[in-house]
């Protein structure tokens, strides 16, 4: 190699490492995002909706991100009980360190006198945590009626997901962080370990173990993991993909 096209062959190299500098490692989490991230948890841990808002993207090719299902996963055991519903999702995952399976969460609304289910949440696991709050069954004959009502709504959703349907998909989703809770009278949350996990989606992944005090005197740890996403130079929450396992 000649001295110029070792030169060029140099610069060239520079500026895409200068290039690559500029984005957000996934494997690694900058000062600012675990700063968002822990202001999110205890914000949540307080039940304080108005500061929890102020964390999410504004634009919703942020709040909801690239679709994690390269295709329709298989969807199945939908169960309902009266106002929460779940159906569990198998199938491969856009990003490897993302489960193979979890549960889709829904919630019963009305909207200008109609019912209908809103996606609330989506967990991923190997092993579903006791402590989450989804029914294992449908326990009556009207909760076994809407079976097929939450499985096409989980459907439609993944569906506008797979095509980038943001707008569908804000449609067909409950905005949970918009419904007013009062603060835990017994639990106050201390600190957060923060683990950040390399992906190949956009954002950054982010499992932590957050720290509790329960009744003044009782310590307690309790798992779970949010997205992280930049927008505008801002960190921000991504609020279906967080999971709380009290």
């Amino acid at each position: 190699m000649s001295a110029k096209a070792a030169i060029v062959f140099i610069a060239l190299v520079a500026a895409l490492s200068q290039q690559d500098a500029g984005r957000p490692d996934p494997a690694h989490l900058p000062a600012p995002a675990a700063k968002v991230a822990r202001d999110f948890l205890f914000a949540f841990s307080r039940n304080d909706r108005d500061a929890i808002a102020s964390m999410l993207p504004k634009r919703l090719e942020n709040f909801y991100g690239t679709c994690p299902f390269p295709q329709m996963p298989d969807l199945g055991n939908a169960r309902a009980d009266t106002r929460i519903a779940a159906v569990d999702f198998n199938g491969p995952m856009a990003d490897p360190g993302l489960p193979p399976r979890g549960t889709i969460v829904l919630r019963l609304v009305e909207e200008d006198g109609v019912r209908a289910w809103r996606v609330r949440q989506i967990y991923w696991y190997y092993r579903l945590p006791p402590e989450v709050d989804v029914p294992d069954r449908s326990p009556t004959e009207a909760d076994r009626r809407q079976e097929q009502h939450v499985l096409r709504a989980t459907t439609d959703f993944l569906d506008a997901w797979l095509d980038a349907d943001y707008q569908t998909m804000d449609r067909l989703t409950f905005h949970w962080w918009e419904v007013s809770r009062r603060p835990p009278k017994w639990v106050k949350m201390t600190g957060a370990d923060l683990t950040a996990l390399p992906t190949d989606l956009d954002g950054i992944r982010v499992d932590f173990v957050a720290k509790l005090r329960v009744a003044r005197i009782l310590p307690k740890s309790v798992r779970g993991n949010l997205w992280l996403v930049q927008e505008d130079g801002a960190w921000r929450v991504r609020p279906l993909a967080f999971t709380f396992f009290f």
